[in-house]
């Protein structure tokens, strides 16, 4: 457990030290202090929209976060030689690939909070709302990047970073997407075109499950967001995060360093 903590917090640091981190966290606060400008701001019901706005911000930049840090973090310590001298000593490969892995997960725990609080005293300074429910959403906004994160991380092991940001992105999407247009894919079409959409339909997690934004960002006036809700996302997660990083863990101790 030591060394688990050990890299994950080398991972805490070491994106401290990079700018691209800073870079994506100061434009996600600066467009959120920016939405009341929009035109479209000054109609309708405010709060909602900046709400809405601020969770879609907030969702951009945890997908950019997870498939860059977890894309770059392995290929990084490559580059660096650090990861040569980290295996030679008495060092599982798996403590060290869930070390980097938790380390990410640490660094978007921290990010979600920071932004947590900023779209709270924002709101509450400007419509004198004091909106707890956000973190729901934010707690979605980060099993859905858990997913991706292990995701790229396996695919890190053999792929360039460029690449594995590529198969994240395209990831992301399909997943989306699964529930509208890949169902009707399956349905329509040639054969070869139903079976690789049937294909995709049912390994795929459905990642449009964990945008409850929408929800949250109307007051959940349609339906409520209730504990049994969480834990079935959490349990979705957790399960395709599971799978990411047995396979990646296995790809990684097999793997010629």
């Amino acid at each position: 457990m030591r060394l688990l903590g050990v890299f994950a917090w080398s991972v805490v640091e070491d994106a401290m030290h990079r700018k691209v981190f800073y870079i994506i966290l100061a434009l996600t606060v600066l467009m959120i202090f920016l939405i009341p400008l929009l035109p479209s701001a000054q109609v309708g019901v405010q709060l909602d929209l900046m709400r809405e706005a601020a969770l879609g911000l907030t969702t951009i930049m945890a997908f950019v976060l997870a498939i860059i840090m977890g894309g770059t973090s392995i290929a990084r310590d490559a580059e660096q030689r650090t990861i040569y001298n980290i295996i030679s000593k008495p060092v599982q490969r798996w403590q060290y690939y869930l070390g980097k892995f938790l380390g990410i997960m640490l660094v978007l725990v921290i990010t979600l909070a920071l932004i947590f609080i900023v779209i709270g005293v924002f709101v509450l300074a400007k419509f004198r709302v004091f909106d707890p429910g956000l973190a729901k959403a934010l707690f979605t906004i980060f099993l859905e990047a858990s997913i991706l994160t292990s995701l790229t991380m396996m695919a890190s092991v053999y792929l360039s970073p460029l690449v594995c940001v590529f198969v994240g992105i395209l990831f992301y999407v399909v997943a989306h997407v699964k529930g509208g247009y890949l169902y009707d894919a399956m349905n329509n079409g040639n054969p070869i075109a139903r079976i690789g959409a049937g294909f995709l339909y049912y390994i795929l997690p459905n990642l449009e499950r964990f945008n409850i934004n929408e929800t949250i960002a109307h007051g959940e006036s349609v339906f409520r967001v209730g504990l049994l809700d969480l834990i079935l996302l959490t349990l979705m997660a957790a399960a395709f995060t599971g799978i990411f990083l047995y396979l990646g863990i296995f790809l990684f101790s097999r793997r010629d360093l």
